[in-house]
């Protein structure tokens, strides 16, 4: 008889072993479909995972740039502070020479002295509000019974979080410096003839404000003349020779040669001693200063 099996059944699949025996391989459903199931399962965790992880990743990465221009404002903020109180001390003295001469005195301005040590193209697209003329204008300069110049700065900074509403801190530092108006001798000193001398030089001088030795500092904003050799003035060996970044002001002293771009620069300063006149050997009086009385 016909059969329909013989047709019509299914065929599994045969293999033969080494003896060339027949082996009939059978496919199993329900191993194929876990596999597949698992496979699927790991995709989807993985595609959790990187849903989460990226989005916290990037809010980690914005605070922390947040953070770093915060700290950025701060610095730049401190730097314009104390750079402001030096200048207005090195400018006592000059003011107590004009104040007894009788002369007109130019008022000194700790805003322009504050914008002239801050970077101010950071500050103004930054996280301050107002920028850097803000900060100036809040920039506040007082002159203590002791003689301390005080220069204090109140700002504020726009905290923006990701997901969080903006908010708005306030801050404000002040720096202390120490007028610097030298050292002035008592009559008794004078009068037993001390006079003062340098370690590098051939004079002595009888009076501590002569200009060898009490130099008389000004501050220039136009550093592009002495950037193009357009002034008598040449770099500084010790501060401005090897100045690798920008600046925005240069320091010169009145009897000096060369600019410098630190106001703390030794060349700026005098290391002054005061010796009794009796015990100096081969040394001429300073041609300034003798005048003012017999050698």
């Amino acid at each position: 008889m016909f059969s329909c099996q013989k047709h019509f059944s299914k065929v599994n699949p045969v293999q033969n072993d080494n003896n060339n025996n027949k082996i009939v391989v059978k496919k199993s459903k329900r191993a194929s479909s876990s596999a597949s199931d698992l496979s699927g399962n790991e995709e989807g965790a993985m595609t959790l995972e990187a849903s989460l992880i990226v989005p916290i990743f990037l809010i980690v990465l914005l605070m922390l740039t947040s953070a770093g221009e915060i700290l950025m404002i701060h610095q730049q903020i401190s730097h314009g502070a104390c750079e402001a109180a030096k200048r207005a001390a090195v400018n006592e003295y000059r003011i107590r020479q004009k104040k007894k001469s009788g002369s007109d005195l130019s008022g000194f301005s700790a805003k322009a002295a504050f914008l002239a040590a801050v970077n101010r193209k950071f500050l103004d697209h930054s996280a301050l509000i107002g920028g850097s003329a803000g900060a100036a204008a809040a920039c506040r300069l007082t002159l203590t019974s002791k003689g301390e110049y005080i220069v204090s700065v109140r700002y504020y900074i726009r905290k923006t979080m990701p997901f969080l509403s903006t908010h708005i801190a306030s801050y404000e530092q002040s720096v202390r410096q120490k007028s610097m108006t030298g050292y002035v001798p008592d009559g008794d000193e004078l009068k037993k003839g001390y006079v003062y001398i340098t370690p590098h030089e051939a004079v002595y001088h009888k009076d501590l404000s002569c200009t060898h030795l009490s130099l008389d500092i000004s501050v220039d904003e136009d550093v592009e003349k002495y950037r193009n050799k357009r002034t008598q003035y040449k770099p500084c060996d010790k501060c401005t020779k090897h100045e690798k970044g920008d600046f925005s002001c240069v320091y010169i002293a009145k009897e000096g040669e060369s600019y410098h771009t630190d106001l703390g620069c030794s060349g700026l300063k005098r290391t002054v001693k005061q010796v009794d006149l009796s015990t100096l050997k081969g040394m001429r009086p300073c041609t300034r200063c003798a005048k003012q009385g017999d050698t």
